[in-house]
């Protein structure tokens, strides 16, 4: 029998890889998300909250499947198949893709920055 590999998680322990998952993982885009903190500079303060971008999108993709598993099971009139679930994991594994590094901490400075324009521009 076939056995799916799975990966460990601090926070939600263990995490289904199906093929397709792991071969998205492997891609260069995914992979560049290891070296984006989820955190942003809160290290600085606590030096022990370390988090990337990467470990917190196989979180949110191990979620995501649970949770359509859940619907699933709960709701069988909706008739989520196997690909629904595979495309709403994906989702969730690729939904942090656009970020860049301090990515929350730049965009805060840069809506300001916009503001201000704006109201100047008025």
């Amino acid at each position: 029998s076939f056995v799916t590999p799975r990966t460990n998680c601090d926070v939600h322990r263990s995490i289904k890889l199906c093929p397709i998952t792991k071969l998205v993982m492997s891609t260069p885009q995914v992979q560049r998300l290891k070296g984006l903190k989820q955190l942003g500079t809160t290290d600085q303060t606590y030096m022990c909250a370390t988090h990337t971008r990467f470990e917190h999108s196989i979180g949110v993709a191990g979620l995501a499947e649970q949770l359509l598993e859940e619907i699933r099971e709960r709701q069988p009139k909706l008739n989520v198949t196997d690909k629904d679930i595979v495309c709403v994991k994906l989702a969730g594994l690729l939904h942090d893709l656009g970020h860049g590094p301090y990515s929350h901490v730049y965009d805060g400075s840069f809506r300001n920055q916009l503001s201000k324009a704006e109201r100047k521009g008025s």
